[in-house]
């Protein structure tokens, strides 16, 4: 027989056991729910999950309010006693001698790819041409900084930390590719992040700060073709999932979002025209990138407000629009890919130059998105997308103020599959 002593003390032993797992289930919610909190550098905690809960309810002013103090748009590029301009030799400044900006799904891996056969351009990225240095490693290496300051030494050194760590390459053929190698140091290097378009204020404060040279590549696609490609991106048709939202219900979501920042207003062109531009704008759209992340459907496509901003930050350092930003159309670079690689390769700074692997990636589809099993856009659908990116797209043809943009996806007959179905959830009114 188990004598009482023992029995109490297994007792003991169980309650133990139940305070300390119940100890450490409250110290690991505390722990997550304090990742979901921003401290905005005072006292004052904001939780962002509790302000948009995912719900279809309204933003209120309370809301907007805390918002905007997080959303503080004002960054101070810290010099740290440093120069603006590295020498031109110097790798950091050759490895940031260009970024493609974006547009996701307008073409910019084959972008990439193309401007890699001339014989004196490198890739600084990893992978297959994308480094998120300024949105993710920049969190990680800097989150302890102050929200608003922007430390221009420290990310010079980490930007090049990140460089030579890139064992692969640095191994691959020799380092033959290497950009940090000695014997590349007449090269330039390039790499592709279209993020950073789609990413506010912020990675332009951080960019240019770091490297107020940089010139800058955006390759922007008809925003209604963008936004199916974007879909089937997310949701391959190869993929089984337990469910797959439809296109209606990917860009009715992102629509919601644009409406509850206050992006997407319902009034007449005089009131928009009055509200585009300004303060007010842009902090509904840092209020709605928030919210979207990193999807956005129909929040990429409105390229206007994206460009403004970068040439906003522009301003701040005496950057030439015309010599530091080439704006492409991924249509006209998919028909006619050598010029495009003409041009981007003469932006550089450099001749075109082919090496002979150049002809065939040229030949290769690199905007091939796989629409097997898609049953189309509905015309309701695409009519409303096209209705609701007109005013967008003309701002953005005046703001480019070049003949060949003008007018250039007015036309709704684009190479999207279509239905003759007219079945559409919801309109923008």
């Amino acid at each position: 027989m188990i004598s009482n002593t023992h029995k109490l003390a297994t007792l003991l032993f169980m309650l133990a056991v139940y305070a300390f797992a119940s100890t450490s289930f409250v110290t690991r919610s505390l722990l997550r729910s304090s990742s979901d909190r921003v401290n905005l550098g005072s006292d004052q905690v904001v939780n962002f999950e509790e302000i948009y809960d995912g719900s279809d309810r309204e933003v209120t002013n309370d809301d907007a309010g805390q918002l905007n103090e997080k959303l503080n748009t004002s960054f101070t590029c810290d010099s740290e006693n440093t120069t603006d301009f590295l020498p031109p030799n110097h790798v950091v400044r050759r490895s940031l001698h260009g970024v493609i900006i974006g547009a996701m799904k307008g073409g910019t891996q084959a972008l990439h790819n193309i401007l890699l056969t001339h014989p004196k351009i490198l890739s600084s990225s990893t992978g297959h041409g994308e480094l998120h240095f300024f949105n993710r490693y920049y969190q990680k290496l800097f989150s302890q900084q102050a929200h608003d300051v922007i430390p221009r030494q420290k990310t010079r050194l980490a930007f090049l930390k990140i460089l030579k760590d890139r064992k692969v390459i640095r191994k691959r053929n020799n380092g033959v590719a290497d950009i940090t190698n000695n014997k590349n140091k007449n090269k330039i290097g390039f790499h592709s992040a279209p993020l950073y378009l789609f990413s506010g204020r912020k990675i332009p404060a951080r960019m240019l700060c770091t490297a107020p040279w940089v010139k800058l590549i955006a390759i922007l696609r008809n925003p209604v073709e963008r936004a199916f490609s974007h879909y089937h991106f997310v949701y391959p048709s190869s993929r089984i999932r337990d469910y797959t939202p439809s296109f209606d219900e990917f860009i009715s979501n992102d629509i919601s979002l644009l409406k509850k920042a206050g992006v997407l207003r319902d009034w007449n062109t005089t009131n928009f025209d009055a509200f585009s531009g300004s303060a007010e704008e842009f902090n509904a759209w840092e209020q709605y990138l928030i919210w979207a992340k990193s999807q956005g459907p129909v929040g990429r496509g409105i390229y206007s407000i994206q460009l403004e901003i970068w040439m906003d930050e522009f301003k701040k350092y005496n950057k030439s629009i015309d010599d530091d930003l080439l704006v492409l159309q991924s249509e006209s670079s998919k028909e006619y890919p050598q010029e495009s690689y003409h041009q981007a390769v003469q932006f550089f700074g450099l001749e075109p130059r082919t090496a002979r692997k150049h002809e065939h990636i040229l030949a290769k589809d690199h905007h091939a998105t796989d629409y097997s099993g898609s049953d189309g856009m509905s015309d309701k659908t695409r009519n409303m997308l096209y209705k609701l990116f007109e005013p967008y797209n003309k701002r953005l043809y005046n703001l480019l103020g070049k003949d060949e943009w003008v007018g250039v996806w007015d036309d709704s007959n684009g190479d999207v599959m279509t239905t003759n179905a007219t079945k559409s959830n919801y309109t923008i009114s």
